[in-house]
């Protein structure tokens, strides 16, 4: 029997979330079409006879190519993430290479047999719902680890990734930048996994923006001894991890048998806590899968999993924040060969010919001489739909690229897919000769209009009264793209998580009767030392992708912040002076983004909390729960 099993599960809550930030989406159309810019950052209070120069700065602020989306250069606040005061790093955050065994390459995936020797009860059954990157990562590092792992169920509600008819225009569709966090935490499992992940993608450190048809300006180019970012499909991605999965099983069969069970095409309808069950629709029934000893949900911004932990959680202790980016909204599409009026090795971003229009275009070149092409705009407004200062060529294509969500309107006809056609190219010239523009034109209009959420928790694991519960990526921490690190940071989630298990649970030589309870404060102990390593990890890359969130700077400290970000625009910290641009020290270093805040207090109204506070608000939270005695006595009366 092969080891990894595949059957019909289902991952609930599920965010069909792009790379791209709707508010960057917003912001790029407001400033284009009333050059009126009302984006809350740090410089919110610029005239707007300044824009043009903001704009060519805030450009080469964000110079580098995998977080770049339309929209993004207009955020000139880029301040930085909470740093500890012991100078945490990214390596001593979510990675331990010390404690993670490294496997050989061909090694097949085992749990440690010290481990499974012990006493049968201390083995684990994780549930993981999710198989995006982040839930696919996580059962990479737990089988891999020297956890005594009995089983993994990962659900999913969408189809496996590597079946092509079903994923050709479904989700999963846009390119991922994996920058050095990313890199970092794939590598933690074995540089093997590495090296599959990337085969499938293409490596890309060049930027270009092209302000017309005729005009366009390199904001980066490849340095020497930086190890370039991999742009990748989100569905290759996935398909990476699952295949090595495969081959590492096949491998060695037997110590990977039946440990790993993935649940494709099906839908999780519930989460119990009480039960440590999970329950899964099949057919016209709901069936419980568990019980479960660990819960984690790498569920997206609508985490069902999240859902779960807030119902049995007392009151006043778990919270959380969930918005929509609106009006910004996209859609993407993937074509086989790069437009060829393009540099098939350089990310572009290209502005319309009518500025005014509040669309912009993103291609990413991708494996095999492909590209993936983002078309952001923002959903008009019930006054903008009605308004005829515009030429209506123009509002047709907003219209007709980006209908509201909700609607149902049927794909176009072959008359729509040619005049589609012909509006693309006469605003993006760059985009004429395109092969396959008719298949790019569809894909366009079978797609449901995406707008991105933003979510903002407290704490990232359940309370000490029901089953160990954790969240990950966007369950926990979502910015919709702004920074460019939300599949890193997802990524890093996993391995953190992991970490904190290796570190803490620990089986022990006590007595069969006492190996529920010690097991299960293990587990409470290792999902809460994970909330408190990453929710301010969250937090400050929250506050990196959206600065203020609607408050002002005073306005001296408005117009320092602004000088600052123009010297390290120019500069980047050559000859001394200035320092790289936000969006480069995230994508190109392992600071933390706790590290990377504090450096740049200045940009904010509050202060960072110090890490101190931190760990009282967390342990305060946590301890409420434990003396509210709430979670499961609640649900069972």
């Amino acid at each position: 029997m092969t080891a990894i099993d595949r059957t019909n599960g289902g991952r609930a809550g599920h965010s069909n979330q792009s790379p791209v930030t709707n508010s960057m989406v917003q912001s790029a159309g407001r400033l284009m079409a009333s050059h009126q810019h009302q984006h809350t950052t740090a410089h919110s209070t610029v005239v707007p006879f300044m824009h043009i120069v903001v704009l060519l700065l805030a450009l080469l602020t964000t110079a580098s190519p995998h977080v770049w989306h339309p929209g993004t250069f207009f955020s000139l606040h880029h301040p930085s993430f909470v740093p500890s005061s012991s100078a945490s790093r990214l390596q001593s955050w979510s990675t331990s290479s010390q404690r993670r065994p490294q496997l050989n390459p061909g090694t097949a995936l085992c749990s440690s047999p010290d481990n499974n020797q012990a006493d049968p009860a201390w083995g684990l059954s994780v549930g993981i719902v999710g198989a995006g990157p982040s839930g696919l990562l996580l059962a990479h590092s737990l089988v891999q680890s020297q956890l005594p792992i009995d089983k993994i169920d990962v659900y999913e509600s969408r189809s496996d990734p590597r079946d092509i008819q079903k994923q050709k225009l479904a989700g999963r569709a846009y390119a991922l930048g994996l920058g050095v966090r990313g890199r970092t935490a794939i590598r933690s499992v074995d540089e093997t996994l590495w090296s599959a992940v990337k085969k499938r993608g293409s490596e890309c450190e060049r930027f270009r923006l092209h302000l017309t048809s005729k005009f366009n300006v390199k904001l980066r180019d490849r340095e020497d001894g930086v190890e370039p970012s991999v742009l990748i499909y989100q569905t290759d991605l996935c398909a990476a991890l699952l295949d090595e999965l495969d081959r590492r099983a096949n491998a060695n069969s037997e110590s990977l048998a039946n440990i790993v069970t993935f649940h494709f095409d099906s839908n999780i309808t519930h989460v119990d806590l009480a039960s440590s069950a999970i329950s899964v629709k099949e057919g016209n029934e709901d069936t419980q899968k568990g019980p479960y000893d660990l819960i984690v949900g790498t569920d997206g911004a609508n985490s069902i999993v999240r859902h779960a932990i807030q119902t049995y959680s007392p009151p006043d202790t778990f919270s959380f924040t969930q918005r929509r980016l609106l009006p910004g909204c996209f859609k993407v599409a993937r074509i086989e060969k790069m437009p060829p009026l393009l540099d098939p090795d350089s990310v572009g971003l290209i502005l319309p010919e009518t500025k005014s229009l509040g669309i912009t275009t993103f291609v990413e070149p991708t494996v095999e001489g492909g590209a993936c092409i983002l078309f952001a705009g923002r959903l008009p407004s019930s006054d903008e739909a009605s308004a005829t200062d515009t030429d209506g060529e123009e509002m047709d294509l907003g219209s007709i690229l980006f209908p509201h969500p909700d609607s149902k309107e049927e794909s176009g006809s072959q008359s729509d897919i040619e005049t589609i056609k012909k509006l693309i190219v006469d605003q993006f010239p760059l985009l004429e000769g395109t092969s396959g523009m008719e298949d790019m034109v569809q894909q366009l209009l079978f797609q449901r209009t995406s707008v991105a959420d933003s979510i903002k928790c407290n704490i990232y694991n359940s309370n000490s009264d029901v089953t160990a519960t954790a969240i990950c990526g966007d369950a926990a921490h979502a910015t919709g793209g702004v920074s460019g690190q939300g599949c890193n940071s997802a990524l890093m989630d996993s391995v953190a998580l992991v970490d904190c298990l290796l570190s803490i649970y620990q089986p022990t030589n006590v007595s069969t009767d006492t190996v529920k309870t010690t097991k299960r404060a293990m587990l409470h102990q290792s999902v809460s030392s994970y909330s408190q390593k990453a929710v301010p990890q969250g937090h400050a890359l929250y506050d990196l992708s959206f600065g203020n969130d609607g408050k002002t700077l005073p306005i001296f400290r408005n117009i320092r912040a602004i000088s600052s970000n123009a010297i390290d625009a120019i500069f980047g910290g050559r000859f001394g002076i200035g320092k790289k641009p936000l969006q480069t020290l995230l994508a190109s270093s392992l600071s933390s983004f706790v590290d990377i805040r504090r450096d740049r207090e200045k940009y904010f109204v509050e202060d960072f909390p110090s890490d101190q506070l931190l760990r009282e608000e967390l342990g305060q939270v946590y301890r409420q729960g434990i003396e509210e005695g709430y979670g499961v006595s609640k649900h069972l009366n």
